[in-house]
Formats: C-alpha cells, sequence, structure tokens
C-alpha cells in the first residue's frame, strides 16, 4: 500500500466560489474510494495557501490513473478541473509501513471471495499468492460502473462479525456467515458467480467455520470437500458450490497472529 498527497489549486478562495469547489473535490475523492482506487478515507483535507491538500491510501503505484476511473470520478475531476488553475497534482509520500501489500501476480489461477478484518485489505483474494486483489481489477457489478452491491455485502457481513464477536446476536450472526444458504452467502455466491462469468477464472465463497471441525461434506451439496487439490490453499473445497473453508484452529492461529 502507498500514501499519496492530491493537490487541488482553485482559481480563487472567495466564499461564493470556493464552496462549489470544495463540495467536488469532496466528491471526487469519495468516488475514488467507492471505485475502489483508494481505501476509505477521512475527509481530512488541509488549506495551504494556494491549494488543498488531501492524503489518500492506494493498493498500487498506478492506482490514480485516469484509466481506472469510472464515469462519476471523470465527472467530477472534470467540475474540478472548471473552477482550478491547474490539474490536481499527485505526490508520492511513501510505501506504508506493516501494511500487507496487494496481488502483484500477472495471472491468477482462481479467486477468493472474503470478509477482510483488516481495513488495509480488498474482500477479494488472489487464490494464488493470497493477498488482496484491488477491486478495480476486476469487473464492476453494479451497473456497469461500480461496486456498490459488494460494499452492501460488505457491511452486512462486518455487522454479522461485530455481532458474532460481541456475543450480541450471536447465533443469528454466525448462522449468517456460516450458512452457504443464508441471505448474506447467497449474495457473497451471486457476487462470485458474476466474476467468474466476467473473468472465466474460478471464484469462491469462503465460509467461516469457528465451532468444531467442518465435516467432510460440503454443507450445501453433501458431497466430499476435503481438499485434495493442492493448488487451492484451503482445507475443504467444494469446486460444484464453489466454496472454500478452514477449521477454527487456523481461524485461531490467524487471530493471535494479527
Amino acid at each position: 500500500m502507498f500514501t499519496f498527497e492530491i493537490r487541488f489549486y482553485p482559481k480563487s478562495f472567495e466564499e461564493a466560489l470556493i464552496d462549489d469547489f470544495i463540495d467536488n473535490m469532496y466528491e471526487f475523492i469519495s468516488c475514488l474510494c467507492k471505485n475502489a482506487q483508494i481505501l476509505e478515507t477521512s475527509q481530512n483535507v488541509v488549506k495551504l495557501e494556494d491549494h488543498y491538500a488531501y492524503r489518500v491510501i492506494a493498493p498500487e503505484m498506478d492506482s490514480l490513473n485516469e484509466k481506472y476511473h469510472n464515469r462519476y470520478c471523470s465527472r467530477f475531476l472534470a467540475a474540478i478541473l472548471e473552477k482550478s488553475l491547474r490539474e490536481p497534482e499527485i505526490h508520492f509520500i511513501g510505501e506504508n509501513y506493516n501494511v500487507p501489500d496487494s496481488c502483484e501476480c500477472k495471472t491468477t489461477s482462481h479467486y477468493i471471495l472474503f470478509y477482510p478484518h483488516k481495513t488495509d485489505e480488498y474482500p477479494i483474494l488472489c487464490g494464488d499468492c493470497l493477498h488482496s486483489v484491488p477491486l478495480y481489477k476486476l469487473p464492476k457489478t453494479y451497473d456497469d460502473e461500480e461496486y456498490y452491491d459488494v460494499y452492501c455485502w460488505l457491511r452486512v457481513y462486518e455487522a454479522c462479525d461485530k455481532l458474532f464477536m460481541e456475543g450480541i446476536g450471536e447465533r443469528y450472526a454466525y448462522k449468517m456467515i456460516n450458512d452457504p444458504n443464508s441471505k448474506l452467502s447467497k449474495e457473497g455466491l451471486r457476487l462470485c458467480a458474476y466474476w467468474e462469468e466476467h473473468t472465466k477464472k474460478p471464484f469462491y465463497y469462503f465460509l467461516f467455520k469457528y465451532y468444531r471441525k467442518n465435516k467432510p461434506t460440503c454443507p450445501k451439496c453433501n458431497k466430499n470437500w476435503v481438499n485434495q487439490n493442492k493448488t487451492i490453499q484451503y482445507d475443504y473445497v467444494c469446486e460444484k458450490c464453489r466454496l472454500v473453508s478452514n477449521d477454527i484452529q487456523k481461524y485461531k492461529v490467524q487471530l493471535l497472529e494479527n
């Protein structure tokens, strides 16, 4: 992950003119976030003598390149340019310390949709290196322009995870993240099916397991899913249902490591 500073240069700081400029600036940053070009960040901007400075965290060195913009990013950037002395400048600050790298594989054999417990990771793992994949590298899932439904799934999963970890609504929350037939899992599997169709690469959905070991049969189709395929780095894999899972022992080790 890398930190950049985006500098915006308004034509005028007069109150009657600057409000619209600032609104477009915030909208542009918000669109970059929704387009997965930057991680979710606070609306914290610094006003300097002749410009505004905004620091963002991006997964790759070229994440802010306009080639990744959707129409909303382009729209608000154009609105900013109309009221700017010059184009916004992007300054590289440095590589983030103690933050996991994004996937750098040239090709990926398969992907996994999962819930990242860290805010500096995307919910897609490369099945080969197990690093997160920036969403903008994958087809848009909503209206051919956004990842709105991905973020909705992520927010619901986060809410269930918090309920489970805090012990409030634990049974219901666990069913949502463990049961392949829950509404949450069905939505996750729908996203996987969409990406698989458009990338022609297998997309698996990670089923969280906490209590006891997984049964040797898939909880969705009842076929054997004990993993014999060493190219997929999970204890349980169902090719038919596109499900993967690990036992709680591994999960507890990961919690201790984090």
